[in-house]
């Protein structure tokens, strides 16, 4: 399981992917942050722990446009003032001794329960409109992937994974975007399939 290097636009949805794909790229994923989280913090991997990745602690996620969020629900509302690239995360840089990988991404519209007033254009499903297209990946000043939520938002599981991930090194520099497509200020809840490798005791000591 190689980093990301270039830009990647391949964002499969679950149905279209063979029994255990996901899984295997899962498993390929953690044994490449391992490697390197082991490697550069010169700890052996039985002093790692891998988890999955937090809105809050780890993306740093916003709430709404530049205000941080402090529950990991990982919900984001827009302004609705505008199309195009919104941050999610400013730009932001990875802490000492954390290494995170994102590899996929899930449209967890339907958890929520209201119905919110939607425009009269655009993809509806359960009531609530989707208003981002793309998500973009910044590391180090560079786009390192942008993913084409288009297909996997149309299949029934609403989820999709790349084949590679993107891999965020301790004290690398990153941001997180999404492409608002509709002039609407409405919840966007896109979880992103990812883990972070730290050692063992700094969030969790299992």
């Amino acid at each position: 399981m190689a980093v990301m290097e270039a830009t990647n636009i391949l964002l499969i949805p679950a149905c279209e992917m063979p029994v255990g794909a996901i899984s295997q790229i899962r498993n390929q994923v953690k044994k490449s942050l391992l490697e390197i989280a082991s490697t550069q913090l010169k700890m052996p991997q039985k002093d790692l722990v891998v988890r999955d990745l937090r809105w809050v602690e780890d993306i740093v996620g916003y709430a709404t446009a530049g205000v941080a969020s402090t529950v990991n629900d990982w919900t984001y509302t827009g302004a609705g003032a505008a199309t195009g690239y919104i941050s999610v995360t400013g730009v932001a840089a990875m802490p000492v001794n954390k290494f995170m990988a994102i590899y996929g991404a899930r449209d967890l519209r339907w958890t929520y329960a209201a119905q919110v007033a939607a425009p009269t254009t655009g993809p509806e499903p359960y009531g609530l409109p989707q208003n981002v297209s793309l998500i973009k990946i910044d590391v180090g000043g560079g786009t390192r992937a942008i993913w084409d939520l288009s297909k996997a938002q149309a299949s029934e599981e609403m989820s999709g994974t790349c084949p590679s991930a993107v891999i965020i090194q301790q004290m690398q520099s990153y941001e997180i975007w999404y492409y608002q497509t509709i002039l609407f200020a409405a919840p966007v809840r896109i979880v992103l399939d990812g883990m972070v490798a730290e050692p063992r005791g700094l969030t969790i000591s299992p």
